[in-house]
Protein backbone atom coordinates (compact mmCIF):
# COMPACT_ATOMS: atom_id res chain seq x y z
CA UNK A 1 0.00 0.00 0.00
CA UNK A 2 1.53 3.34 -0.99
CA UNK A 3 2.15 5.92 1.73
CA UNK A 4 -0.34 8.80 1.74
CA UNK A 5 1.76 11.98 2.22
CA UNK A 6 -1.09 13.88 3.93
CA UNK A 7 -0.83 11.78 7.07
CA UNK A 8 2.12 12.84 9.15
CA UNK A 9 3.29 12.30 12.71
CA UNK A 10 5.99 13.81 14.90
CA UNK A 11 7.41 11.23 17.27
CA UNK A 12 9.73 11.79 20.20
CA UNK A 13 11.96 8.91 21.28
CA UNK A 14 13.83 9.11 24.59
CA UNK A 15 16.74 6.72 25.05
CA UNK A 16 18.73 6.05 28.21
CA UNK A 17 22.05 4.64 27.04
CA UNK A 18 24.82 2.95 29.00
CA UNK A 19 27.96 3.60 26.95
CA UNK A 20 31.57 2.60 26.77
CA UNK A 21 34.23 4.90 28.20
CA UNK A 22 34.02 8.20 26.27
CA UNK A 23 37.62 7.85 25.11
CA UNK A 24 36.65 4.51 23.56
CA UNK A 25 33.69 6.20 21.88
CA UNK A 26 36.03 8.78 20.38
CA UNK A 27 38.37 6.05 19.13
CA UNK A 28 35.41 4.53 17.33
CA UNK A 29 34.58 1.00 16.24
CA UNK A 30 36.60 1.08 13.03
CA UNK A 31 39.73 2.52 11.45
CA UNK A 32 37.83 5.27 9.60
CA UNK A 33 36.40 6.61 12.84
CA UNK A 34 39.77 6.52 14.55
CA UNK A 35 41.32 8.61 11.76
CA UNK A 36 38.93 11.48 12.52
CA UNK A 37 39.06 11.13 16.31
CA UNK A 38 41.16 14.26 16.79
CA UNK A 39 38.22 16.43 15.75
CA UNK A 40 35.57 14.36 17.50
CA UNK A 41 34.09 14.74 20.97
CA UNK A 42 32.63 11.86 22.92
CA UNK A 43 29.12 13.24 22.38
CA UNK A 44 29.68 13.54 18.62
CA UNK A 45 30.95 9.99 18.51
CA UNK A 46 27.96 8.70 20.46
CA UNK A 47 25.48 10.47 18.20
CA UNK A 48 27.17 9.05 15.11
CA UNK A 49 26.43 5.55 16.41
CA UNK A 50 22.69 6.11 16.83
CA UNK A 51 20.30 5.71 13.92
CA UNK A 52 16.51 5.76 13.63
CA UNK A 53 14.75 3.31 11.33
CA UNK A 54 11.36 1.68 10.89
CA UNK A 55 10.87 -1.98 11.65
CA UNK A 56 11.70 -4.44 8.86
CA UNK A 57 8.68 -5.03 6.66
CA UNK A 58 7.05 -1.68 7.54
CA UNK A 59 8.76 0.36 4.83
CA UNK A 60 5.54 0.58 2.78
CA UNK A 61 3.63 1.92 5.79
CA UNK A 62 6.06 4.42 7.31
CA UNK A 63 8.79 6.52 5.74
CA UNK A 64 11.15 8.64 7.86
CA UNK A 65 11.60 11.94 6.05
CA UNK A 66 13.88 13.55 8.61
CA UNK A 67 15.28 12.88 12.04
CA UNK A 68 17.54 14.60 14.51
CA UNK A 69 19.33 13.21 17.53
CA UNK A 70 20.66 15.33 20.39
CA UNK A 71 22.09 14.60 23.81
CA UNK A 72 20.07 16.39 26.47
CA UNK A 73 21.89 14.95 29.47
CA UNK A 74 25.21 13.18 29.85
CA UNK A 75 27.53 12.04 32.58
CA UNK A 76 31.12 11.66 31.44
CA UNK A 77 33.60 10.84 34.17
CA UNK A 78 37.22 12.00 34.11
CA UNK A 79 37.50 12.35 30.34
CA UNK A 80 37.98 14.91 27.62
CA UNK A 81 34.37 14.59 26.47
CA UNK A 82 32.66 17.98 26.29
CA UNK A 83 29.06 18.93 27.00
CA UNK A 84 27.48 20.04 23.71
CA UNK A 85 25.71 23.36 23.31
CA UNK A 86 22.08 23.11 24.32
CA UNK A 87 22.70 20.44 26.95
CA UNK A 88 20.64 20.55 30.11
CA UNK A 89 21.91 22.31 33.23
CA UNK A 90 22.17 18.89 34.83
CA UNK A 91 24.57 17.75 32.11
CA UNK A 92 26.75 20.81 32.64
CA UNK A 93 26.87 20.19 36.38
CA UNK A 94 27.75 16.54 35.80
CA UNK A 95 30.56 17.55 33.47
CA UNK A 96 32.06 19.71 36.22
CA UNK A 97 31.70 16.83 38.66
CA UNK A 98 33.92 14.61 36.53
CA UNK A 99 36.86 16.74 37.69
CA UNK A 100 36.26 16.30 41.43
CA UNK A 101 37.64 12.91 42.41
CA UNK A 102 38.71 13.81 45.95
CA UNK A 103 35.29 13.14 47.53
CA UNK A 104 34.54 9.81 45.82
CA UNK A 105 35.38 8.07 49.08
CA UNK A 106 32.82 10.26 50.87
CA UNK A 107 30.09 9.22 48.44
CA UNK A 108 30.76 5.48 48.52
CA UNK A 109 28.69 4.92 51.66
CA UNK A 110 25.86 7.10 50.35
CA UNK A 111 25.63 5.00 47.19
CA UNK A 112 26.45 1.67 48.79
CA UNK A 113 29.88 1.11 47.31
CA UNK A 114 32.47 2.19 44.78
CA UNK A 115 31.59 3.29 41.26
CA UNK A 116 32.33 -0.13 39.77
CA UNK A 117 29.21 -1.55 41.42
CA UNK A 118 26.91 1.41 40.74
CA UNK A 119 24.02 1.59 38.30
CA UNK A 120 23.95 4.19 35.54
CA UNK A 121 21.47 6.25 37.57
CA UNK A 122 23.68 6.16 40.67
CA UNK A 123 26.74 7.15 38.65
CA UNK A 124 24.85 10.12 37.28
CA UNK A 125 23.66 11.19 40.75
CA UNK A 126 27.16 10.83 42.17
CA UNK A 127 28.66 12.98 39.43
CA UNK A 128 25.94 15.63 39.80
CA UNK A 129 26.69 15.94 43.53
CA UNK A 130 30.39 16.31 42.77
CA UNK A 131 29.56 18.91 40.13
CA UNK A 132 27.47 20.88 42.59
CA UNK A 133 30.37 20.94 45.05
CA UNK A 134 32.86 21.88 42.30
CA UNK A 135 30.72 24.75 41.02
CA UNK A 136 30.03 25.98 44.55
CA UNK A 137 33.76 25.96 45.30
CA UNK A 138 34.47 28.10 42.26
CA UNK A 139 31.63 30.51 43.00
CA UNK A 140 32.49 31.02 46.68
CA UNK A 141 36.18 31.67 45.93
CA UNK A 142 35.32 34.03 43.09
CA UNK A 143 32.90 35.98 45.27
CA UNK A 144 35.44 36.18 48.09
CA UNK A 145 37.85 38.01 45.78
CA UNK A 146 35.08 40.56 45.25
CA UNK A 147 34.47 40.72 49.00
CA UNK A 148 38.13 41.52 49.68
CA UNK A 149 38.03 44.39 47.19
CA UNK A 150 34.74 45.70 48.57
CA UNK A 151 35.99 45.70 52.16
CA UNK A 152 39.24 47.37 51.08
CA UNK A 153 37.30 50.13 49.32
CA UNK A 154 35.08 50.67 52.39
CA UNK A 155 37.71 50.39 55.12
CA UNK A 156 36.02 53.06 57.27
CA UNK A 157 32.52 51.61 56.94
CA UNK A 158 31.90 49.20 59.83
CA UNK A 159 28.77 47.86 58.13
CA UNK A 160 30.40 47.15 54.76
CA UNK A 161 30.40 43.41 55.49
CA UNK A 162 26.61 43.40 55.11
CA UNK A 163 26.95 44.08 51.36
CA UNK A 164 29.46 41.30 50.71
CA UNK A 165 28.63 38.05 48.93
CA UNK A 166 30.27 35.49 51.23
CA UNK A 167 31.51 37.25 54.37
CA UNK A 168 27.92 38.31 55.10
CA UNK A 169 27.02 34.61 55.47
CA UNK A 170 29.35 34.17 58.45
CA UNK A 171 28.10 34.43 62.07
CA UNK A 172 26.90 38.04 62.44
CA UNK A 173 27.90 38.39 66.10
CA UNK A 174 31.55 38.51 65.03
CA UNK A 175 30.95 41.10 62.31
CA UNK A 176 33.17 43.73 63.95
CA UNK A 177 36.14 41.57 62.92
CA UNK A 178 35.13 41.24 59.26
CA UNK A 179 37.55 43.64 57.59
CA UNK A 180 39.84 43.34 54.57
CA UNK A 181 42.59 41.50 56.46
CA UNK A 182 40.13 38.92 57.77
CA UNK A 183 38.58 38.46 54.33
CA UNK A 184 42.02 37.81 52.83
CA UNK A 185 42.80 35.14 55.43
CA UNK A 186 39.37 33.57 55.00
CA UNK A 187 39.88 33.54 51.23
CA UNK A 188 43.17 31.67 51.72
CA UNK A 189 41.44 29.14 53.98
CA UNK A 190 38.64 28.67 51.44
CA UNK A 191 41.04 28.09 48.56
CA UNK A 192 42.88 25.54 50.66
CA UNK A 193 39.81 23.63 51.80
CA UNK A 194 38.36 23.49 48.28
CA UNK A 195 41.67 22.33 46.80
CA UNK A 196 41.71 19.47 49.28
CA UNK A 197 38.26 18.43 48.09
CA UNK A 198 39.80 17.68 44.71
CA UNK A 199 42.81 15.85 46.13
CA UNK A 200 42.76 13.66 49.22
CA UNK A 201 40.47 13.39 52.26
CA UNK A 202 41.64 15.73 55.03
CA UNK A 203 39.48 17.20 57.78
CA UNK A 204 39.45 21.02 57.91
CA UNK A 205 42.36 22.04 60.18
CA UNK A 206 40.84 25.19 61.75
CA UNK A 207 37.48 26.75 62.61
CA UNK A 208 37.88 29.07 59.62
CA UNK A 209 38.40 26.13 57.27
CA UNK A 210 35.31 24.43 58.68
CA UNK A 211 33.28 27.59 58.14
CA UNK A 212 34.58 27.83 54.59
CA UNK A 213 33.59 24.24 53.86
CA UNK A 214 30.15 24.83 55.37
CA UNK A 215 29.57 27.84 53.09
CA UNK A 216 30.65 25.82 50.04
CA UNK A 217 28.22 23.02 50.90
CA UNK A 218 25.48 25.57 51.62
CA UNK A 219 25.99 26.98 48.13
CA UNK A 220 25.99 23.48 46.62
CA UNK A 221 22.70 22.73 48.34
CA UNK A 222 21.11 25.96 47.09
CA UNK A 223 22.21 25.11 43.56
CA UNK A 224 20.78 21.60 43.94
CA UNK A 225 17.43 23.08 44.98
CA UNK A 226 17.44 25.33 41.91
CA UNK A 227 18.52 22.49 39.64
CA UNK A 228 15.81 20.11 40.78
CA UNK A 229 16.12 16.53 39.66
CA UNK A 230 16.47 13.31 41.56
CA UNK A 231 19.28 13.20 44.12
CA UNK A 232 19.49 10.82 47.08
CA UNK A 233 17.69 12.16 50.12
CA UNK A 234 20.07 13.28 52.83
CA UNK A 235 23.06 13.74 50.52
CA UNK A 236 24.00 17.03 52.20
CA UNK A 237 23.69 15.60 55.69
CA UNK A 238 25.87 12.68 54.63
CA UNK A 239 28.62 15.01 53.40
CA UNK A 240 28.42 16.93 56.68
CA UNK A 241 28.92 13.68 58.56
CA UNK A 242 31.96 12.47 56.63
CA UNK A 243 33.76 15.72 55.72
CA UNK A 244 33.72 17.25 59.22
CA UNK A 245 35.05 15.79 62.45
CA UNK A 246 32.01 17.35 64.13
CA UNK A 247 29.56 20.16 63.49
CA UNK A 248 30.43 22.37 66.47
CA UNK A 249 30.78 25.38 64.15
CA UNK A 250 27.00 25.31 63.71
CA UNK A 251 26.74 26.69 67.25
CA UNK A 252 28.43 29.91 66.08
CA UNK A 253 25.32 30.78 64.08
CA UNK A 254 23.06 30.70 67.14
CA UNK A 255 22.38 33.87 69.11
CA UNK A 256 25.12 34.37 71.69
CA UNK A 257 25.49 36.47 74.80
CA UNK A 258 28.65 37.17 76.78
CA UNK A 259 28.30 33.91 78.69
CA UNK A 260 28.04 31.73 75.59
CA UNK A 261 30.96 33.60 74.02
CA UNK A 262 33.08 32.81 77.08
CA UNK A 263 31.97 29.19 76.83
CA UNK A 264 33.05 29.13 73.18
CA UNK A 265 36.48 30.43 74.15
CA UNK A 266 36.81 27.78 76.87
CA UNK A 267 35.64 24.89 74.69
CA UNK A 268 37.95 22.21 73.35
CA UNK A 269 38.70 23.11 70.68
CA UNK A 270 37.97 26.80 71.32
CA UNK A 271 35.49 28.42 68.94
CA UNK A 272 35.88 32.09 69.83
CA UNK A 273 36.95 34.41 67.03
CA UNK A 274 40.54 34.65 68.29
CA UNK A 275 40.86 30.88 67.70
CA UNK A 276 39.40 30.69 64.19
CA UNK A 277 42.78 30.41 62.47
CA UNK A 278 44.58 28.40 65.17
CA UNK A 279 45.19 24.84 63.87
CA UNK A 280 43.58 22.00 65.75
CA UNK A 281 45.89 19.69 67.65
CA UNK A 282 47.13 16.86 65.42
CA UNK A 283 45.63 18.55 62.34
CA UNK A 284 47.73 18.92 59.19
CA UNK A 285 49.38 22.31 58.96
CA UNK A 286 47.18 24.77 57.07
CA UNK A 287 48.47 27.27 54.55
CA UNK A 288 50.73 29.79 56.32
CA UNK A 289 48.56 32.76 55.35
CA UNK A 290 45.48 31.09 56.89
CA UNK A 291 47.19 30.00 60.11
CA UNK A 292 47.95 31.66 63.43
CA UNK A 293 50.95 30.57 65.48
CA UNK A 294 49.36 29.17 68.63
CA UNK A 295 48.17 25.61 69.02
CA UNK A 296 45.03 24.74 70.92
CA UNK A 297 45.25 22.28 73.82
CA UNK A 298 45.26 18.62 72.81
CA UNK A 299 41.81 17.13 72.70
CA UNK A 300 40.85 16.92 69.08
Amino acid sequence: MPIDPQYRASVRIDLDLVCAHPDDLVNGPDDASRMSASALTAEDALLSMIGVSVAPGAEDLVRIESSSVAIVDSQWQGTSGSVPAGSSDTAKVAQAGARLEGIDWALNELFGGATGDASASELRQRTIIKGLVWNASVMVVDCLFDDVMQLADAADDRSAWRETHVISQLPPQYATHYDRMFAQKFLAATIEVTSRLSASPVYPPTVAHELALKLVLDEAQRNADRLGGDLPSGWREHLDTVLFQDLDVESLFADQDETTKRDAAAATPPLDFASWFIPYAHAPAPAPYASDDLKEPAGR
